[in-house]
């Protein structure tokens, strides 16, 4: 739940401070009566991070009822585990479907390969909650943590 709450919190920062930035920019152009001469670039730039950073506060809060209700989705099935690993740490991710749940990186001490998988997962940005794999249906507990 602190990843969605980071990602919601995040975007919505960067929805504020681009709005900011692109009203201070505009006033100072008013202010010494060259707003005209705002180049394309400078336009093109701001707006693109403002459509961005936009998109993803919106997308992350249509899934805010079910993250305070605690209402999840289970998937019960095979799955594929793949870890992703950057500086900042990165994640991992339980494929199954059509479906790509993220977690934290080494979350539970899940490895990279084939499992059964039992997943507890928001439905619209597809973060996990819970994860627990299996050697195969009805075989032993692999990440038991």
């Amino acid at each position: 739940m602190a990843q969605y709450f980071s990602l919601l919190i995040l975007s919505f920062v960067m929805l504020v401070g681009m709005s900011a930035y692109f009203w201070h920019f505009y006033k100072l152009k008013k202010k010494n009566r060259d707003s005209y001469k705002i180049p394309i670039k400078d336009i093109l730039g701001v707006a693109s991070l403002f459509l961005l950073s936009g998109t993803l506060f919106v997308y992350s809060l249509l899934d805010l009822p079910n993250v305070l209700a605690d209402k999840t989705k289970q998937y019960n099935g095979n799955c594929e585990i793949v870890i992703f690993s950057n500086v900042r740490g990165g994640h991992q991710e339980a494929n199954f479907g059509n479906h790509s749940i993220s977690f934290p990186e080494n979350y539970q001490g899940a490895e990279e390969g084939s499992y059964y998988c039992e997943v507890e997962y928001y439905s619209r940005t597809e973060l996990g909650k819970s994860l627990k794999l299996y050697q195969s249906k009805g075989g032993k507990l692999i990440n038991n943590k």
